[in-house]
């Protein structure tokens, strides 16, 4: 299993000194139901998420890996997240 922690944030601050946009997930990648496969799941944990982001993440081939990978890739692409800065946090 695959565990990590994402954030993504904007330059600016708000009057309590927070970036501004602000977003959090929690990415869990495990292996999937056939052999070679992987499944990773994206969990909001602060912000609004943005519309139109999948949240599930399956692979046939490459395992837990590929798909953590599918789906951090995911998160720095969406164009909600264009910009900001981006930081991943792996247990």
């Amino acid at each position: 299993m695959i565990k990590a922690i994402v954030h993504l944030w904007g330059q600016e601050r708000d009057i309590y000194g927070m970036p501004v946009p602000y977003h959090g997930y929690l990415v869990v990648a495990s292996p999937w139901q056939s052999a070679g496969s992987g499944l990773a799941s994206v969990v909001p944990v602060s912000g609004q998420p943005p519309q139109k982001l999948s949240f599930n993440f399956p692979v046939l081939q490459g395992g837990e890996r590929a798909a953590f990978d599918a789906a951090i890739h995911a998160l720095k692409s969406h164009p909600a997240h264009s910009g900001l800065s981006f930081e991943v946090h792996e247990e």
